[in-house]
């Protein structure tokens, strides 16, 4: 992925300054047409410098029980690039002066005396040492997350999503690290629910009312929302199978986003605009704060060791992926809603859409 992302930005330049001719746009997108096509890929893909778009697809069906194709304004579930907006919500408190990474979990939860030292830094950059309350099980082939061991048949779709909560609450609580905090990386979607979780409690809000208020409607995502509040994903592009995702309140924080094309371009901008988060903000989230491992993680973003920053996301058949540089204005959002059915990894088709550009005469 971190060598996917470099060739996408020096490619991009590429076309971004060494020609602007109609002749080279329309190569550019004929090549992103055809390896889509080669692909199998239903969904979307958008790049974009400085707002204007570079090139773009819409492909597939919407599986919405109609004759219904995708768009460049269809809506998808973008999975764990959701803990952006959760890392963000947690910058924008500390930005106020309401909170510091460095706070202690005993202070938001004194009744968790296993993990009480554990930092929200170790939360945001998945250092902490808190067990994953997911596994991941493959239904029909899809990618399906459902709670682990002795919460599976508690947490339900059936349950109010406070209920799925604070039972999840009540299990993190007791479970023992597995390891040290802050002496390893080890992702775990539990860091990002409690802290979600703790911007609700300071803020006084829903997490997700303060999502909408602080980030999505400053910043016009109108076509944003959460899946919580859209259960039947009625008016998304929908799934291609029922993988019997347990999601319902459980999501919070890490993977309960549904976006478009151009919401997502309006989020990445934003990050190098500084709309929203100050410079220093987004430096200290596009950190690596596990040297010790290949995988760069900073605050629920992957720095890519080149200037850009990234994340991917899995929700049953969604695959999505997200990419900004914020020194060269570049943005990427790519999903897909069939993942089952693509020939090739989605990271896969962007590996070989760039080789086949860099391959273009200049």
């Amino acid at each position: 992925m971190k060598k996917f992302l470099s060739i996408l930005l020096s490619v991009v330049m590429l076309f971004s300054f060494c020609s602007c001719s109609d002749t080279r746009s329309e190569s550019l997108q004929r090549m992103l047409e055809s390896l889509t096509e080669e692909a199998d890929f239903g969904g979307v893909i958008r790049i974009t410098r400085d707002g204007k778009t570079l090139c773009e697809i819409a492909r597939g069906s919407t599986y919405s029980g109609v004759e219904e194709q995708n768009t460049m304004d269809s809506r998808f579930c973008i999975g764990s690039v959701s803990k952006q907006f959760a890392a963000a919500s947690i910058m924008l408190l500390k930005q106020k002066g309401l909170l510091s990474v460095d706070d202690k979990l005993k202070k938001y939860f004194p009744q968790y005396t296993i993990g009480k030292d554990i930092t929200l830094k170790n939360l945001l950059t998945m250092r902490s040492g808190i067990a994953e309350f997911y596994g991941v099980h493959y239904i029909n082939d899809a990618f399906t997350e459902i709670p682990t061991n002795d919460l599976e048949g508690v947490l339900t779709n059936k349950k109010t999503p406070g209920e799925n909560r604070e039972i999840l609450k009540g299990w993190l609580f007791k479970q023992p690290l597995i390891f040290e905090p802050d002496s390893t990386y080890e992702y775990s979607n539990s860091n990002f629910f409690l802290l979600a979780e703790i911007v609700s409690q300071i803020s006084g809000m829903e997490y997700e009312d303060f999502v909408k208020k602080n980030i999505l409607e400053p910043l016009g995502m109108k076509q944003t929302g959460f899946i919580d509040d859209n259960t039947d994903f009625s008016g998304l592009s929908k799934p291609s199978v029922d993988t019997k995702s347990i999601y319902i309140g459980i999501t919070q924080g890490l993977g309960d986003l549904y976006s478009c094309a151009g919401d997502m371009d309006k989020w990445l901008s934003s990050i190098w605009k500084h709309t929203l988060l100050t410079e220093e903000s987004v430096q200290e989230m596009s950190q690596d704060y596990s040297p010790e491992e290949e995988y760069y993680y900073g605050y629920g973003i992957n720095p890519d060791g080149e200037g850009g920053l990234f994340h991917t996301g899995f929700f049953s058949t969604y695959y999505a992926v997200d990419y900004t540089n914020p020194d060269e204005h570049i943005n990427l959002f790519a999903v897909t809603n069939d993942e089952t059915k693509m020939k090739s990894d989605l990271a896969e088709l962007c590996y070989r859409l760039i080789d086949r550009l860099s391959k273009l005469p200049k």
